[in-house]
């Protein structure tokens, strides 16, 4: 396991880690995409998509990064409880796909150089190009389909760019589904002071993050099947794969447990569901006899919001999980204050979370501009 300190060339004055390792200690130089998930409110996200801006910009790197939100962020305070919050700064040459009303609250110079028909509670998202420094408030899709076709169109002003979503609370299942390959997770302290406590909650979330990949061959098999019938949010598949496979078109999975429970009458070796898997739709189908020793898929880690508990009985039921598009979590970034500044002993909750997973763990403390 990872200790919380390597290098002490590594670490500024206080204990934080050098900013400028945030792209080499996260492997992000090669990657096309990327979402900031924060593992609850005021878990430094947004600070985090602070240094990520500020050490690219910092590092020379041709690539231009394109940034959204799911959600609004960037905003002076918290439209919860009125707290300041940390602003997005961006460099001259970041592309921006947010709402229209959002663009009188930057003071960057932006040219607007798409429409793209997605509507927010904000106005009409738009593809915007910075062309000069400054601070933005992002205001993007919260629908998984707007977000692809956002990524879309900041594509065709430059292919190679960075694509970069920032998520929102209780949103991270929109952060997955195939738009991005790799997760930063958020964490905090306002999430727990207590290094044990956040630790368990956080290797939860790693663990669920983390499932594996979905078998190949029924992978494309689904892939197939979705391409005729988006509509599809049930697949079940014999144990013998090469048979045909039972699959339900739903508006969604909320409330259709009893439909679910209908395509384990097949005694399927792997069972697809297209949604959010909770804790109530999995009591459901653990009350039925033949939900036993079968895989079961989602999109990906970001759709499951089951509890250790649930968790727990689907492995003694032999239930195991798997994605379909498999994710990759790159760091867990650590904001030791609560949302009132109130400070926890943040090596102490470093050392916790450092204990619990190999992928590194870091404190970059506020973002210098």
């Amino acid at each position: 396991m990872r200790a919380y300190v390597t290098n002490k060339d590594e670490v500024l004055e206080g204990g934080l880690t050098s900013p400028s390792l945030f792209l080499q200690k996260a492997h992000l130089e090669g990657l096309r995409s990327l979402a900031l998930v924060g593992l609850s409110k005021n878990a430094g996200k947004t600070t985090c998509l602070n240094h990520l801006i500020r050490t690219w910009q910092k590092s020379g790197i041709s690539r231009p990064l394109g940034i959204t939100s799911i959600g609004r962020d960037g905003e002076e305070e918290d439209v919860v409880n009125g707290q300041p919050k940390p602003r997005i700064f961006i460099y001259a040459g970041t592309y921006l796909a947010t709402a229209k009303s959002s663009l009188s609250r930057c003071d960057a110079l932006l040219d607007i150089l798409a429409l793209t028909g997605i509507r927010t509670n904000f106005g009409e998202v738009v593809i915007c190009k910075a062309l000069s420094d400054g601070y933005v408030e992002l205001a993007g899709p919260s629908q998984a389909a707007d977000l692809f076709d956002c990524e879309h169109l900041l594509r065709e002003q430059d292919p190679d760019l960075f694509f970069v979503v920032d998520g929102a609370l209780s949103r991270r299942a929109q952060a997955g589904g195939g738009i991005t390959q790799s997760i930063i997770l958020a964490v905090g302290a306002e999430t727990s002071a207590n290094p044990d406590e956040l630790a368990e909650v956080t290797a939860h979330a790693l663990s669920l993050l983390n499932i594996p990949a979905l078998d190949a061959i029924i992978a494309v098999r689904i892939q197939d099947l979705l391409k005729n019938q988006p509509a599809i949010r049930v697949v079940a598949f014999p144990q013998a794969i090469e048979e045909a496979a039972q699959s339900l078109a739903l508006p969604s999975l909320v409330g259709q447990a009893k439909v679910i429970v209908g395509v384990l009458e097949g005694n399927p070796g792997t069972l697809m569901l297209r949604g959010a898997l909770t804790d109530t739709l999995c009591k459901s189908l653990l009350a039925e006899k033949r939900f036993r020793n079968l895989t079961l898929a989602v999109e990906d880690g970001t759709r499951l919001f089951i509890s250790p508990g649930i968790l727990r009985k689907l492995n003694h039921q032999g239930i195991q999980l798997a994605a379909f598009y498999p994710l990759s979590v790159q760091m867990v970034c650590l904001n030791p204050f609560k949302a009132d500044g109130t400070p926890a002993d943040r090596t102490a909750l470093l050392n916790a979370l450092g204990h619990i997973t190999t992928i590194p763990v870091e404190d970059f403390g506020p973002t210098p501009l």
